[in-house]
Formats: structure tokens, sequence, C-alpha cells
């Protein structure tokens, strides 16, 4: 044999005896390092450690390892190979972004996660983050709180630093004064605006970042919806008057609605109105109410009812006389019927207990209410005039006002009558809306201010602006406030300091209660607008509560409800 061959040989016999295969891992597992906390973007203290194992638990050496960052950002040793306990190890930077971390591990199609959480570093800026430039009104808190937002060099918020918070100019105030950020970087407080029109400032200081923010608000005027009380849907809402902290709310067939407003018969206020009870009149169709106190121990709610009419020619309603001396049991006890004709708007002359009623066709009633009522008022009747003649009256409301009973008809305008202990007779106007049929009326500051509803030749979305002249003639006309998308201006009203002027409207894109300023009471200029939707709002009067005024509005029947408005600032 040649001893070539040998050699060769042997090496065959030698390979043929190797029956030696490699280890597959079945197992890789996190040993440790798992579930660090540590400052974002620093390198965690301990390395992540993962052994590497065969079924049966045996290491496996020289096993290659891949680590890769899987969520965070930050850095991880990219590979490494085990060692003879089957260990490898990498070293991980954390991310800049706190929260959880992640890094995911493989060998040889196995694979494990390690998890870190990485903390905000130090704060190094601090941010306005809400409720900066608010508007309300004087004296309201802010419905945003001021928000400020405390972040590290990377942008992540930073919790538990001490925001310091303090009221600046315009005599507001501040709730906390002091406070740390939450999770989220985040401190807050809330603004209390003071008690001017104009604007508020607040600021936020951060002592830690030596740094100094501010908020500045704006007190305006503005009308604020306090409540609202659903009506049965019974035709719906009328007229409301409003005295001392009591509500009337007429209420048409479900009768008249007393509410505590914030007289503290029931712990009511304007923004949690309380029911005190319910009376239906006889007949129904309640339509507005006149509270009087007459001197002697009763107390009278004189109650309107408006049936059907025709204008100029007929209508139906009786006042109705309802003792509510004690207000939670008030009871019916007598009546006024005029034969041929319906009632409307009252106004009283109090100290001279007579009751004024626009009667529609009829005119102007004047009736004696002194001392005890009962059963029918007839002989009670005093005096009865129809200011523009027969066919040409259709009275819609009447105020007293510096010894002159001034009347808004429907169809001749506004009239000045005489009135000498409830005796009528015409002083002046009258047929001067030709184009309109009339609404109502109020009279201050030497003006008289008059609505328009439905459309004659002319829609009614005029306020006319009379300037008296009680002694020298009629009422001139010196402007009117003509406004778009409505239908009808159905009640005006003017606030007791005479600063404030308030309409409703009816039926178009611009319903429901508009405010004007009458600072020149010749020209009022518009100030607000609270739009209602639906047909808008029938009619308005104000209520003067707590120190505040309250605008009480009767929505349409569509979805009817007492809205009740603080309008305080509107009126300053």
């Amino acid at each position: 044999m040649s001893r070539r061959v040998l050699p060769f040989l042997l090496g065959g016999l030698l390979a043929g005896c190797d029956h030696t295969t490699p280890l597959v891992p079945t197992n890789v597992a996190a040993t440790s390092g798992d579930a660090q906390t540590d400052t974002v973007a620093r390198v965690l203290p301990a390395p992540l450690v993962v052994t590497v194992m065969v079924e049966g638990g045996n290491p496996v050496v020289g096993a290659p390892v891949v680590w890769a960052v899987q969520s965070g950002g930050g850095s991880v040793t990219a590979a490494t190979v085990t060692d003879a306990a089957g260990q490898a190890s990498a070293t991980w930077t954390l991310g800049p972004i706190a929260g959880a971390q992640s890094v995911h591990v493989t060998a040889s199609g196995r694979s494990v996660t390690f998890t870190a959480t990485a903390l905000p570093d130090a704060p190094t800026q601090a941010s306005k983050n809400a409720g900066d430039k608010q508007n309300a009104a004087p004296g309201a808190a802010l419905p945003v709180p001021y928000a400020v937002l405390v972040r590290d060099q990377y942008g992540n918020p930073v919790p538990g630093v001490t925001v310091n918070w303090a009221a600046a100019a315009g005599q507001g105030s501040v709730s906390p004064a002091a406070g740390v950020t939450g999770a989220g970087g985040v401190a807050t407080t809330v603004h209390t605006l003071g008690p001017t029109l104009g604007a508020d400032t607040v600021t936020a200081t951060v002592p830690v970042l030596a740094v100094t923010l501010t908020f500045v608000s704006t007190g305006l005027r503005q009308a604020i919806l306090v409540a609202t009380v659903p009506i049965a849907p019974n035709y719906g809402i009328h007229d409301t008057f409003v005295r001392n902290g009591i509500a009337f709310v007429c209420a048409w067939n479900t009768g008249v609605m007393i509410f505590d407003v914030g007289s503290g018969a029931r712990g009511g206020s304007p923004s949690n109105p309380q029911l005190i009870t319910t009376i239906a009149t006889a007949g129904g169709e309640t339509h507005n109410a006149w509270w009087f106190w007459n001197g002697a121990s009763k107390q009278y709610l004189f109650v309107g009812q408006e049936g059907a009419g025709t204008i100029g020619s007929s209508s139906q309603g009786d006042i109705h006389v309802v003792d509510v001396s004690n207000l939670a049991s008030p009871f019916e006890v007598g009546s006024f019927q005029l034969t041929g004709a319906g009632t409307h708007n009252f106004w009283m002359d109090e100290p001279n207990r007579i009751l004024y009623a626009a009667y529609y066709n009829a005119g102007v009633v004047a009736l004696n209410v002194s001392g005890t009522l009962s059963g029918s008022l007839s002989a009670r009747g005093i005096d009865t005039l129809a200011p523009g003649g027969p066919g040409n009256t259709y009275t819609w409301g009447v105020q007293l006002y510096n010894g002159s009973l001034y009347a808004i008809d429907m169809l001749s305008g506004l009239w000045q009558l005489n009135t000498a202990n409830g005796l009528l007779s015409v002083a002046a106007g009258g047929n001067n809306v030709p184009e309109r049929y009339s609404s109502d009326l109020w009279v201050a500051n030497g003006y008289a201010y008059t609505g328009t509803w439905g459309t004659r030749s002319a829609p009614g979305n005029a306020v006319k602006v009379w300037q008296l002249n009680p002694t020298t003639g009629a009422p001139t006309l010196v402007d009117s406030i003509i406004t778009s998308g409505i239908g009808t201006v159905s009640d005006v009203e003017v606030s007791s300091n005479g600063k404030l002027l308030m309409f409703s409207a009816e039926y178009g894109p611009n319903a429901g209660f508009h405010f004007y300023s009458l600072a020149d009471p010749a020209h009022p200029t518009f100030l607000y607008k609270y739009p209602v939707g639906g047909n808008g709002v029938h009619t308005a009067t104000f209520g003067y509560i707590g120190g505040g005024v309250y605008a009480f509005g009767a929505k349409d029947p569509t979805s009817p409800a007492l809205l009740i408005l603080d309008v305080t600032s509107l009126t300053q």
C-alpha cells in the first residue's frame, strides 16, 4: 500500500467517527437589568443580561445575540456572544422620551424584551398651556382654568414643580394661589375677574426656573344663561312678573307657576329656581300677571286671560284676582269682565290702587283695586277709553310715567293719555306708526321705546324711539332700531338704572334677546345679542335679585321654557 493512501484513509476513518452536532438554543431569558428606572438620555446603571439555553436548561456557549431598541429611542449594544455561562450583556442608553421604553433581544430565532421607565429630566422651560385671553362678565369665574406646562430640555412634562399664581391688574382673584405640576407637567388655577370692565391680569411664577408668565383676560358686558326651566307644552309660556325674588310665570293653560328665585322662601336663586306652587285660574289662557300689595293684610295677583280675537274688532279674556297672601296656597277670589273685549297687559298706580289694563279693541280700562277684593269687580271700573276710536283701537300695553299714561296700540300707535284718579282722556299722539303693527312699550329717560310685530306693510322688526313732550305736544319719533332676521319685537323694557334697553325677538335667524346701550337714550347703540333657536323669545322682563340684574324670557312654544340670563354686566 502506498504511504500516500494511509493518511487519506486515516482521515476518512476519523471523519466517519465524529457524531458531534451544534447546540440549538431553545430559550432566551432576561437574567438581570429588566424594569430599571432612570432619567431620559442616561445610561442605565445595570447592564442588560440574557442567558441562552438549550432544552433542559444547559447554557449555550458562543451563541450570537442581537440587541435592538424597540421603543423610546436611545441606543443599545448592537451584538454580543454568549460566554461560558451562556450569558451575554449589553449597555442601554435611554432615549429622550419620558415613559416606557423597550429593547428587543434575539438569539437563533428566540427572543425576549427588556423594559425600562424613563423619567423626565430637570425642568428647563415653562409655557402657558390653556386659559389665556378669555372673555367673561366682570366678577365671573372664567370657564377655562389657566394652565402652565413645565418641560425638560427634551420637551417632556415635568411633575412636582411649584407654580405660584397672583392676581395683578383688575382686582380679580385666583384659586389656588400656589400648586405643583401634576403627572402631565401642568399646574392650574381658576381666575375670577374683578368687578370692572376691561383687562384682568394674573401672573404665574415658576421659582425653580425664575420664570414669570402673564395671563390676560377681559371683563366684557355679557348675558350669561344661568337657568333653563322647561315648561309643559300646554301651549307654552307667556309673561313673567318678578318682584322681591319671586317669579310669577304665566304658563297658559297650566296656570301661574310661582317660583322662588331669591326670596328665601324655598332656597331658590336665579340659577336654581324652586317651584313654590301652581295656580290655574278659571278659563285658563293665562297670559300676564301683576303682584300687588294693597297696604292691608291681603296681597293680590292680577292675572290676565288672553282669549281668541280679531285685530281691530274683537277679543276675549278676563282679569282674574288671586289671593297670594300665602304664596304656597293661592286661591282665586274675583274677576273683572268687559263684554265684547279681552285684556292684554297691565300697569298699576300702586299708591292710588288703580289697575290700568290694555283691553285690545276696548282700549284702556282703569280699575279700582283698593280694599278687599272678591266676586265680580264690574262695579270697580273707573273709566274706559278707546284712544284710536272704533275700528282703529287694539291696545297692547300701557305704562304710567311722570303723571301721564302712555298706551301703545297695535293699529294706531303711541298715545299719551291724561289720567286723573283713573279718569282717562287723550292728551296727544296716535296714528303715528301706519306701516307696522305696534307691540310693547317702555318709558324711561324722557323717551318711549315701542316694539312692532307681524307684517302690515312692513315687517315687525323695528323698535321705535320717541322723545316725550308731556307739556308741549305729541311724542316725536327720533330714531328706529331695525333688526334684520326677525319678524316680531314682542317685549320691550329698560333697566331700572336707565342704562340698558332690552327687547325680545321672534321668528328668524336673529331671534332671541337683544340689548342696547342707552348712553344716548335718543339713539340706542347695539351692545349684545343672546340668540335663541326655534321661534325665539316671546316675552322678556328684568328681575333685580341680590344685587344682580337678570333677564327672564319665555322661549316660544315649540319647546317652551323659562330662560334666565345674568345681565348684570350689561347694565354697568
